[in-house]
C-alpha cells in the first residue's frame, strides 16, 4: 500500500490519473479510482473524456457508492431521516432540552454532533463507556441511543456503521478481482473509513493521496497500517495574487463578471475559470450578474426541493385539499401548471378567482373558468378533485408512498411549439424531471421514517412527506452537461479543483475564516478527553486551522492567478472589516470600477417614433371623441401611461382581500357619504355605517384588525369635516355628483363628474371636489401645472348650468380638513383666480388632445417620482429613484 504525501501543486492526482490511463490503455476493468464527492468524481470522468480515455462505467466513484454493496442489507440513513429521528427523539422528557426541543436550529445541531460522532467511529455503546464529564453529555447519549434504535428498525444505519459493515465484509469476502484501487482528493480520514482502507489492503493494492499538511496522527495511523509513504515537491508555480476591493456586494460581483469576460476575450475558455464562494449568501448575486453579463456558469450548491415549481405544484394540490380548497391557494397550485401558466385563459380566470375571494371549492371554480373561457383547466381540476378520496384512506407508509407517486400524473411538462422553443425548454424539462425524481425519492424516505407496520391516515403521512421536502436536497447542477461554464464552488468543495484563474469573493472577517463556537454539547475541554480515549472529535482551535487550511486551499487551486475580493460596505452601508488573511499580501488592493453588462442587441440611439399607420390613428380619434380631465392629466404625467390605461384599458391584478379596502375605495366610500349627507343631512356617522357596511359586503372584504382601524380613521375624518365651520354653508344651494359635458373648439366632448356645486343666490358658483388625502399633499395640487380637473370643471359647470364661476376648491379630508383652491370672491383663504385661465386650459386640453390623436405615446413621465403608483412602470421599464421605492 502506497501513501503519496505533498502539498497542493505536487502532482498528486496527475500521478494516480496516469496510472488509471495506463491502466485503461491496457484493457484492466479490475481498478478503481475513488474520491470524496460526486462533483470530483464528474469533474475527473469529463476531463479524462475530453482527453479520449475510455474508462467502464463506475470506473470512477465515491467511496461510499463503492462500499454500498458490501455494507446490505443495511442502508445508509439519508440526511433528512436522521434529522427527523432526532425530531422524533427529543420527544423524550429530558429537562435539560425541554426549553429548545421544538427549536429546529436546535435540532440540526444536536444531528450535526450526532453524525460527527458516528464518523468517528463512536457509537451510543462506545460512548457510553467514555462519557466525559459534561452537563449535557448524559441527555445527548440519551438522544443518540434513541436515534440508533430508530433507524435500526427501520433497516437503516448511519455512515459510519455502513462503512464498517462493508469494511468487515470485504475483509471476509474480498473485492471480486479487483487489482488495484486508487484513493485521492480526501483531506481527513475518520475511523470507519480507515477500517474499509485496511479490508481493501488485504485484497488489492491501495494508492492514497494526502496532502502534506494532514494531522500527523492520521499519517502514524496509515503507517503502522502498512502504508509506505512517498513524498512529491511541489512542481507548480505559484499564482500570481491580487487584491480587489469594491464599495458593495453588487460591485463587487460585476467586476469579477468584467474580469471573467475580459479572460474570456482574450481566448480562454469558460471552463478554465473558478469562482470560490465562502458565504453562501453570494451564491444568489452570483447568479444575477453572470447571468445579466452573459456568463455561463454551474453553481455547485444545492437548492431547497420544497421550493421548486413542481414540488410546490404537488405539494400545493395536496395542501389545498387538505385546506378545502380555498380559492386563493387553489389559484397558486393552478398557476405553476406549465402549459397553462402564461396563457391569456388562466388571466381571465386568475381574474374572475380573485374577484369573489374568500370563497372555495372545486364546484365554484369550474364555474370561473367557465366564465373566464379557461376550459382547458377543467380537466385538471377534475383530476385533482379525484384527491378528495385519500381523505378516508387508512394505509400502511409504503402504500401511501405508491399513492402518492401517482401525483406526478397531475404535471404535465411545457410542449415545444418550435426549434428554438425546444432549445429553451430543455434545461427546465432536465430541471423538472430532476425535481419529479427527487420528489419520488422524498416519498420513500417519508415511509422508512415512518413505522413500517402501522396504518395511517392521510394527514400524518403527508406531514412527514413535508419535512423530508424541506431537508432533501435538490442537486439540479448534476445534471447540467454544458461543458464551457465557469466553476461556481464553495470553499470545500474548491480542494478538489485546480483551474489556471480562480476567484475568491467575499474576504471578510467573520466569513473567512468564519468563527467557530465550542459545541453545545460536548466543549473543548470533554472533546480532548475523548480525544485521549481514542474517539477522534475536533476541538474549535481545529476547525480554525481548516479555516486557514481552506484559505491556503483556495489560493493555490489557481496555476496562473488568483482574485481575492471583498464589499467595502454591507447592505445596510456598515463598514466591512477585510479578512485577517488578506495581511498577508502587501500590495494595495486594486479599486473595482463602476462596470454594466453590454447589451445583447444593440442599437443605435433614436428618437421615439409616433404611431404612423392610418387604422391605428383613426381609432385613437374614436376613443378620443370623449374625454375626461383626469384622463387628460394621465397624459401630461406620461403618454405611456395614457396609452395603457385609455386607449388599451389595461386592468390591474385584483388585490387580495385583505388588500381591498385602498386608498381608492376609501376614497370612494367618503365621496358616497359626503354626497348623500350634504344633501339630505341627518348624523354622518349612521351614513358612513351604512355605505361602509355595503361597500365591504360587495367587495367581500375581511373584518379584521386593518379593517377596522381604516374604518375609525374615515369615520373620525368625515365627524371632523360635519364639524368644520370653515364654509358659510347656508349662503349657498348645493348640488352632489353633478355630471358637465361640453364640446371644445375641434368638436371633442369634455365629460365629468363634480363632486359638489355650491351656488349662491346672486348666480356664483363654487365648485369642490373631495380628496382624501392629507393637508401637504393637498396643497401640492396648486403648483402643478399638469392638473387641468379645476378649470375644466370651473368652465363646465359654467355651460351646464349657466352660473357664474366664482371659485373651485380642493378639499384635503385625512387628518383634518383643509380648503385648497382658487377664487376672487374671498370666502376662503385661497389663491386668486389666473388671468386667462380658461383660454389656456382649453388650450392645453386640445393640444393635448391632438398629440393623442396624432400617436406620440413614449415613455417621459412628467415627475418622475409618480412613477412607484403608476401601474405600468413594470412595462415601460422606467427607473424608479430607491429613495422614492423606499419612502412608498
Amino acid at each position: 500500500m502506497r501513501l503519496i504525501v505533498g502539498p497542493a501543486g505536487s502532482g498528486k492526482t496527475n500521478l494516480v490519473l496516469n496510472e488509471l490511463r495506463d491502466a485503461a490503455r491496457s484493457g484492466s476493468a479490475a481498478v478503481r479510482l475513488l474520491v470524496p464527492t460526486a462533483t470530483l468524481a464528474q469533474h475527473l470522468q469529463n476531463q479524462l473524456a475530453r482527453e479520449g480515455c475510455a474508462l467502464r462505467g463506475g470506473a470512477i466513484q465515491t467511496l461510499s457508492s463503492f462500499v454500498l454493496p458490501w455494507a446490505l442489507p443495511a442502508v445508509q440513513a439519508p440526511d433528512s431521516l436522521i434529522y427527523l429521528a432526532v425530531e422524533e427523539a427529543v420527544r423524550i422528557d429530558r429537562p435539560e432540552f425541554r426549553q429548545v426541543a421544538h427549536l429546529a436550529g436546535f435540532r440540526g445541531a444536536l444531528a450535526r454532533t450526532l453524525q460527527e460522532f458516528s464518523s468517528a467511529g463512536c457509537d451510543s455503546q462506545h460512548l457510553r463507556r467514555n462519557l466525559p464529564d459534561a452537563p449535557l453529555a448524559a441527555p445527548f447519549l440519551a438522544i443518540y441511543k434513541e436515534v440508533e434504535t430508530a433507524l435500526e428498525r427501520r433497516g437503516l444505519a448511519l455512515r459510519a456503521r455502513c462503512l464498517q459493515l462493508a469494511a468487515a465484509r470485504i475483509a471476509a469476502e474480498g473485492l471480486g478481482g479487483m487489482r488495484t484501487i486508487w484513493l485521492d482528493g480526501f483531506h481527513a480520514l475518520p475511523d470507519a473509513e480507515l477500517e474499509v482502507l485496511a479490508a481493501l489492503g488485504r485484497h488489492a493494492e491501495i494508492v492514497l493521496t494526502l496532502d502534506s499538511a494532514a494531522a500527523p496522527e492520521l499519517r502514524a495511523r496509515l503507517a503502522a497500517m502498512g502504508f509506505a509513504e512517498q513524498h512529491m515537491p511541489r512542481v507548480r508555480s505559484t499564482p500570481a495574487v491580487a487584491v480587489v476591493r469594491a464599495a458593495n456586494v453588487e460591485r463587487e460581483t460585476e467586476e469579477i463578471a468584467r474580469r471573467i469576460l475580459d479572460q474570456a476575450a482574450a481566448g480562454r475558455p469558460f471552463r478554465e475559470i473558478g469562482v470560490v464562494v465562502r458565504p453562501e449568501s453570494y451564491v444568489p448575486v452570483l447568479r444575477t450578474t453572470f447571468s445579466r453579463f452573459g456568463i455561463p456558469a454551474r453553481f455547485y450548491f444545492d437548492d431547497r426541493l420544497d421550493r421548486h415549481p413542481v414540488t410546490r405544484f404537488l405539494a400545493g394540490a395536496i395542501d389545498a385539499m387538505l385546506g378545502g380548497w380555498d380559492h386563493l391557494e387553489t389559484l397558486a397550485v393552478l398557476r405553476l401548471t406549465p402549459r397553462f401558466a402564461a396563457s391569456a385563459a388562466m388571466d381571465r380566470f386568475d381574474f374572475k378567482v380573485r374577484e369573489q375571494t374568500p370563497d372555495s371549492g372545486l364546484g365554484a371554480l369550474k364555474e370561473l373558468a367557465l366564465e373566464a373561457r379557461a376550459e382547458k383547466l377543467l380537466p385538471l381540476i377534475e383530476e385533482m378533485g379525484a384527491l378528495e378520496e385519500w381523505r378516508s384512506f387508512v394505509l400502511l407508509p409504503k402504500d401511501w408512498a405508491r399513492r402518492f407517486a401517482t401525483l406526478r400524473n397531475l404535471f404535465r411538462p411545457a410542449v415545444a411549439s418550435s426549434d428554438i422553443a425546444d432549445r429553451e425548454l430543455v434545461p427546465m424539462w432536465r430541471s423538472q424531471t430532476a425535481a419529479l425524481k427527487a420528489f419520488d425519492e422524498a416519498l420513500v424516505e417519508a415511509a422508512l421514517a415512518l413505522d413500517p407496520a402501522a396504518e395511517i391516515p392521510l394527514e400524518p403521512f403527508w406531514r412527514t412527506v413535508e419535512s423530508v421536502l424541506r431537508l432533501k436536497p435538490l442537486r439540479l447542477w448534476r445534471d447540467d452537461a454544458r461543458r464551457n461554464v465557469v466553476h461556481v464552488l464553495s470553499a470545500p468543495e474548491a480542494r478538489q479543483w485546480v483551474l489556471p484563474i480562480v476567484f475568491v469573493c467575499g474576504m471578510l472577517e467573520r466569513q473567512f475564516p468564519q468563527p467557530h463556537r465550542q459545541d453545545a454539547f460536548f466543549p473543548d475541554e470533554a472533546r480532548r478527553r475523548l480525544n485521549s480515549a481514542g474517539i477522534r472529535v475536533r476541538t474549535a482551535a481545529e476547525f480554525e486551522r481548516e479555516e486557514r487550511a481552506l484559505f491556503d486551499s483556495a489560493l493555490t487551486r489557481a496555476t496562473m492567478l488568483v482574485t481575492l475580493s471583498y464589499p467595502e460596505s454591507s447592505g445596510r452601508g456598515e463598514s466591512n472589516l477585510p479578512s485577517i488573511f488578506l495581511e498577508d499580501f502587501i500590495a494595495p488592493p486594486q479599486e473595482a470600477p463602476a462596470v454594466a453588462p453590454r447589451p445583447r442587441f444593440p442599437r443605435e440611439p433614436r428618437q421615439p417614433r409616433p404611431i404612423a399607420r392610418a387604422s391605428l390613428l383613426q381609432a385613437l380619434v374614436e376613443k378620443t371623441a370623449r374625454v375626461s380631465p383626469t384622463s387628460l392629466e394621465s397624459y401630461l404625467q406620461c403618454g405611456f401611461q395614457y396609452f395603457g390605461r385609455q386607449t388599451l384599458k389595461l386592468q390591474t391584478h385584483p388585490p387580495r382581500p385583505d388588500q381591498r379596502l385602498d386608498f381608492m375605495l376609501q376614497g370612494n366610500i367618503v365621496h358616497e357619504v359626503l354626497a348623500r349627507w350634504w344633501v339630505e343631512g341627518g348624523d354622518i356617522a349612521t351614513v358612513f355605517d351604512e355605505a361602509f357596511a355595503r361597500l365591504i359586503e360587495e367587495h367581500r372584504i375581511p373584518a379584521a384588525y386593518h379593517t377596522e382601524r381604516l374604518r375609525n380613521a374615515m369615520l373620525d375624518d368625515l365627524l371632523a369635516f360635519a364639524a368644520d365651520t370653515q364654509w358659510p354653508r347656508g349662503q349657498f344651494r348645493s348640488r352632489t355628483e353633478e355630471r358637465i359635458r361640453y364640446a371644445l373648439a375641434d368638436g371633442t366632448e369634455i365629460r365629468g363628474k363634480i363632486d359638489r356645486l355650491d351656488e349662491a343666490a346672486d348666480g356664483r358658483a363654487f365648485v369642490f371636489d373631495y380628496k382624501y388625502s392629507n393637508a401637504q399633499n393637498t396643497k401640492k395640487k396648486l403648483d402643478d401645472e399638469r392638473l387641468l380637473q379645476a378649470p375644466l370643471y370651473l368652465m363646465g359647470a359654467a355651460q351646464e348650468f349657466g352660473v357664474t364661476p366664482a371659485g373651485v376648491f380642493y378639499i384635503g379630508l385625512k387628518g383634518g380638513v383643509e380648503y385648497v383652491g382658487w377664487s376672487d370672491a374671498g370666502e376662503l383663504e385661497s389663491q386668486p383666480m389666473p388671468e386667462g385661465w380658461f383660454a389656456r386650459t382649453r388650450e392645453r386640453a386640445q393640444r393635448a388632445v391632438e398629440e393623442i390623436r396624432g400617436g406620440r405615446i413614449e415613455v417621459k413621465p412628467a415627475d418622475r417620482d409618480q412613477c412607484r403608483f403608476c401601474q405600468c412602470c413594470d412595462v415601460c421599464r422606467i427607473e424608479v429613484p430607491v429613495a422614492a421605492v423606499e419612502g412608498a
